[in-house]
């Protein structure tokens, strides 16, 4: 009786959570941020939302990791729940095990950014390499610190041109987040069996 509560439980954070995802996508449409639904889930959610905004580590000047962290928090709530519903008991290494996840996928979405907006550069190399544009300027002033600490790495004293430098630092990322994503798999597996 018990374990099916907890499951419910989760199950409804679990459902809160999606709400506050769609109210987080709805604040990029204004048309459909003030609709009806939008001022529901406002209503619903934004308490729970705001409430992480006071994490002032969380926020830079063009970049809000506030609502990544809210529902981070959601998502181990609603695992532990549903792990007690499972089973009839959370351990520390289950608990453990859960922010580890949650911080890998953090960590995971800021590298798929990361690789989207390398194969965007390389895009823009490609199709005009000579020409300039705002966006392109900012992509370089934000991806080229990397490439350099990459390509030093892998090239040290070769000189490459700034396309291969762009693939191989492409490849390099990928491979990073293929390893990490074994690795935490892994080491998650080792702190959901640990007793505690």
């Amino acid at each position: 009786m018990l374990q099916s509560l907890f499951f419910t439980v989760g199950s409804l954070i679990s459902l809160y959570s999606l709400l506050c995802l769609v109210r987080i996508v709805l604040t990029w449409l204004p048309e459909a941020n003030y609709s009806p639904v939008g001022r529901l889930l406002s209503s619903a959610c934004d308490p729970f939302l705001d409430w992480f905004r006071r994490f002032s580590f969380a926020r830079t000047a063009t970049m809000d990791f506030t609502p990544i962290i809210a529902l981070g928090t959601l998502s181990l709530a609603s695992r532990v729940f549903m792990t007690l519903g499972a089973t009839g008991k959370v351990t520390l290494g289950a608990i453990l095990a859960g922010v580890l996840g949650i911080l890998w996928s953090f960590f995971a979405f800021l590298l798929n950014i990361f690789i989207v907006l390398l194969i965007v550069r390389l895009v823009y190399d490609l199709s005009n390499p000579f020409g300039f544009s705002r966006f392109r300027s900012v992509l370089d002033r934000f991806l080229n610190p990397s490439i350099s600490r990459v390509t030093g790495f892998l090239f040290r004293r070769q000189v490459i041109s700034y396309r291969v430098s762009v693939i191989f630092t492409i490849v390099a990322f990928a491979v990073a987040r293929i390893a990490l994503e074994y690795g935490v798999d892994a080491l998650s597996r080792i702190l959901r069996n640990l007793p505690i």
